[in-house]
């Protein structure tokens, strides 16, 4: 049975006991509360304060959330070490710190609203609408979804040792080298695309666009890609399952179609 412990409009030095004691016993843990964030690592940032939903998982990841949008503003990966410390007079200071890759996030809670502490089991599959095969083949056929203007020249190119997703050119005739990511894309995925833009240039002498999809990106993705001159767009799984979906519902229409004997009154004309 699931235990629950919550606390309304707590004191933030019982929080600061009840979150320690939470995070030392890997427990999943729900801030609603109004703080500040700073993260330094790779880049740098500072959320000024606001009222937000901060979820500590059992794993020790961390996501900052703000009241609209889906993403994260703030987030790290589960992280080996987590410090509490209630400082009168400054608040309830939240701090991570990552070794590889080397990074500090640091929440300063001033008010806290709602602490909700509990164990989740969960081992249930999970079965994604589309993979990146199937969202390939759907955006080859659809390349208006990446870009108006944009013409698919193939699908799975062979750039330097590796294959590119798909290979297009666009409204004003220049190549561009296109790779999909079915979740999150990562530092790693951007990377890789880059490996295939600079292939293409050192074997035809032409700099092409790179272009990764995913359904979202990392921060660190979003800032590699700047600094090395590629696009990230966003992509939507759901709705390129429903476009295959579709099509394949008119395929198998069509299929029905042609398999039916004719009509009786086909069948007398064709008499005739």
């Amino acid at each position: 049975m699931m235990e629950l412990k919550v606390l309304e409009n707590p004191d933030l030095e019982v929080v600061a006991s009840a979150l320690k004691k939470a995070i030392m016993s890997k427990q999943l843990i729900v801030v609603l509360g109004e703080c500040r964030v700073d993260y330094e690592g790779r880049a740098a940032s500072r959320l000024e304060p606001g009222e937000r939903l901060v979820i500590i998982k059992q794993d020790g990841a961390i996501l900052v959330h703000r009241p609209t949008g889906y993403s994260p503003v703030n987030w790290q990966p589960p992280s080996p070490t987590i410090e509490v410390v209630y400082k009168p007079g400054i608040g309830l200071i939240l701090h991570t710190l990552r070794d590889r890759p080397r990074e500090y996030l640091t929440v300063v809670f001033t008010k806290i609203l709602l602490l909700v502490v509990s164990r989740l089991r969960d081992v249930g599959e999970f079965t994604m609408y589309i993979d990146e095969k199937e969202m390939r083949d759907v955006l080859a056929k659809n390349p208006s979804l990446i870009e108006e203007g944009l013409r698919v020249l193939a699908v799975e190119k062979m750039v330097g040792g590796g294959y590119v997703d798909i290979y297009a050119v666009d409204g004003v005739g220049r190549h561009v080298l296109i790779e999909l990511k079915r979740v999150t894309a990562t530092r790693e995925a951007v990377l890789q695309l880059y490996k295939y833009v600079e292939s293409y240039r050192i074997e035809y002498g032409v700099v092409p666009r790179g272009i990764l999809m995913a359904p979202a990106f990392s921060p660190t993705a979003l800032e590699t890609a700047l600094k090395l001159g590629l696009e990230c767009k966003h992509v939507d799984p759901k709705k390129l399952w429903e476009l295959l979906k579709k099509g394949q519902r008119r395929k198998a229409a069509l299929t029905d179609f042609q398999g039916r004997p004719p009509s009786n009154g086909s069948h007398q004309a064709g008499n005739i």
